[in-house]
């Protein structure tokens, strides 16, 4: 049943009920799509037949009625349908089929006012005197303007906007208050009839295939192919799939066919391999979203967010995963004529499993980057992994590839001990082929207990287990070292109540080094309509430069000022302008 504004959310953003006081996620532009609008009303008396309002059953009705009323329905579709129509759905509507099969339906709407008969965009909603749905169809829309809002889709019906096929051109559709049982949504087009402006909002995507199959089915929940561009999938909830929540995979070796897809402030969670995945598409957001409790399968580990071949400006801000075996992972990629560019900004991540043993990978019993942890980068050109929170994970960040380069800066490394073998901890970094000021700078991070960061020197590896000894190479600087600060049980209050406030973060404000040419100048580079990422996981106003904060929370009050010691010993944070002194041990 489609489910009304889910509470989980509100531990990420406080939702807004009209497109004017509407916000956006972080780092996600705004849609000249006016999603939130509300549907015109039906007929007042709908005794007789009223031009643009058509009222469907196909159990009981007739195509002798040319719009169909309550009582006397029209039996099919109307396709095409013109603009300004309003299209109610009693019963089942399954076109007779007995198992699954698409059909097409043309909605010519206009983007205009709505005028019944005459203009606006096409309007498709379950009946409001009865219950109604689309059943075993696979519903695939192709026109303009298009407002698919209020319905069950059962029985394994899918929604469609466009197709591959010739000439199923789509562009402005709006699909909200859904619910989906059994059926996915997929949106994809072909070069001569893109799709472009889709949003997906507050629907419920659920019970795709077998979550326990043996075999690889990939039922995805939302999967977006190519020729695609301007996609927003908006507070929903993907849930129980035998694939991925979310597949993005344009057209292999054509960069830019699938651009600016956004997903912000969902929940994934019960689906198999990957929350949310691109396999090729270009200026990718995923940004405040809820992904946790993944189903692994013996040929594809659990990864949260993520993605593999030609990803390309990926942008991964203030999510939260657990319950997974990676939590963020760049699988191997192709060889493209562009860098491929990977940023993971503000998440929190925790919770993280061993892969499985039975894995092709392997559980975490050798020394090896490529063992399950919070962050893996297996594969790309380029990646920025700035201001996160790890806790509670086998490792922290593992770079497994050798050509490649890495900025790893503000993050809160914690508790990377999580069921290991035969070694009695991780790493909170591990850069396996990587040397320091060449193709790694590790700057301004706060480690926890047992510190363990392995990086290339030379033809060898070294270990570095206390700051000191890492801060005197070149290419790190300023990271800082302490204790775990915060307990596994400290995430959910953290989140849930939307501050850190006693929880011991208080010696990381102010201690981080400036990001801006990421966060604000290349990230509008690329993002031109907003404000960059400014905004922390509680969608709080950041300060910047060189005034940010360690980790994904901004704090605020007094300036203060971290020193860190030559030796071993305190570090000191004078907190401005009482001058009270804070101290804590650093090894």
């Amino acid at each position: 049943m489609r489910y009304m504004k889910h509470s989980f959310i509100v531990l990420l953003l406080s939702i807004s009920t009209s497109i004017s006081a509407y916000t956006m996620p972080v780092g996600i532009p705004n849609t000249t799509l006016d999603f939130q609008q509300e549907m015109p009303s039906r007929p007042n008396d709908w005794n007789t037949e009223k031009p643009g309002y058509y009222y469907i059953n196909y159990q009981t009705g007739s195509d002798k009625q040319t719009y169909g009323t309550p009582d006397v329905p029209r039996k099919s579709f109307p396709s095409p349908a013109p603009a300004g129509s309003y299209i109610e759905i009693a019963g089942e509507y399954d076109q007779g089929f007995k198992t699954y099969g698409d059909r097409i339906y043309v909605l010519n709407g206009t983007d205009e006012n709505w005028s019944a008969g005459e203009a606006g965009p096409v309007w498709v909603t379950e009946a409001k005197d009865t219950d109604g749905a689309i059943s075993k169809v696979g519903f695939l829309v192709m026109g303009a303007n298009i407002y698919i809002s209020d319905l069950d889709f059962i029985n394994g019906a899918n929604l469609k906007i466009g197709s591959p096929s010739e000439g199923r051109q789509a562009t402005n559709v709006v699909a909200k208050n859904l619910d989906l049982n059994g059926g996915g949504i997929s949106i994809s087009a072909d070069s001569t009839a893109p799709v472009s402006n889709v949003v997906i909002y507050n629907t419920t995507v659920h019970n795709l295939g077998d979550v326990n199959s043996p075999t690889d089915d990939d039922f995805h929940v939302i999967s977006i192919g190519k020729y695609v561009s301007n996609v927003w999938l908006l507070d929903n909830i993907f849930h129980t799939a035998s694939g991925s929540g979310l597949q993005v995979l344009g057209d292999l070796n054509n960069r830019g066919s699938t651009n600016n897809i956004y997903a912000g402030r969902n929940e994934v969670y019960n689906v198999r391999q990957a929350g949310l995945w691109v396999k090729a598409g270009s200026n990718v957001v995923f940004s405040s979203n809820y992904v946790h409790d993944l189903v692994s399968t013996s040929w594809s580990p659990s990864k949260g967010l993520g993605a593999q071949y030609q990803p390309d400006e990926l942008w991964m801000i203030n999510n939260r995963i657990s319950g997974v075996e990676y939590g963020i992972r760049i699988a191997s990629t192709s060889a493209t004529t562009w860098d491929k560019k990977i940023y993971i900004i503000g998440n929190v991540i925790h919770g993280i499993e061993p892969v499985q043993e039975n894995s092709n990978i392997g559980p975490i019993e050798t020394t090896s980057s490529w063992q399950s942890a919070a962050i893996h980068i297996a594969s790309s050109d380029e990646q920025y992994i700035f201001n996160n929170l790890i806790f509670d994970a086998p490792n922290g960040i593992d770079v497994s590839n050798r050509d490649t380069t890495t900025w790893i800066k503000n993050n809160i490394l914690l508790d990377v001990t999580a069921a290991h073998v035969n070694e009695p901890t991780g790493y909170h970094i591990m850069l396996e082929y990587l040397a320091l000021n060449e193709q790694a700078f590790i700057e301004n991070n706060y480690f926890g207990d047992g510190m363990y960061v392995r990086v290339k020197e030379g033809v060898s590896n070294k270990i570095h287990e206390t700051v000191l000894s890492l801060n005197s190479k070149n290419g790190a600087s300023g990271n800082v070292q302490g204790t775990n600060i915060i307990t596994q049980n400290d995430i959910g209050q953290i989140m849930d109540g939307l501050s850190i406030d006693g929880m011991g973060f208080t010696t990381l404000k102010d201690a981080g080094t400036n990001v801006n040419n990421i966060l604000i100048t290349q990230f509008k580079s690329q993002f031109s309509d907003t404000s960059g990422i400014n905004l922390d996981i509680f969608d709080e106003q950041r300060s910047l430069g060189n005034s940010i904060d360690i980790g994904p929370f901004e704090q605020y009050g007094a300036k203060q000022i971290p020193t860190i010691p030559t030796k071993p010993g305190e570090l000191k944070i004078i907190q401005l302008p009482n001058e009270t002194e804070v101290t804590t041990t650093i090894y």
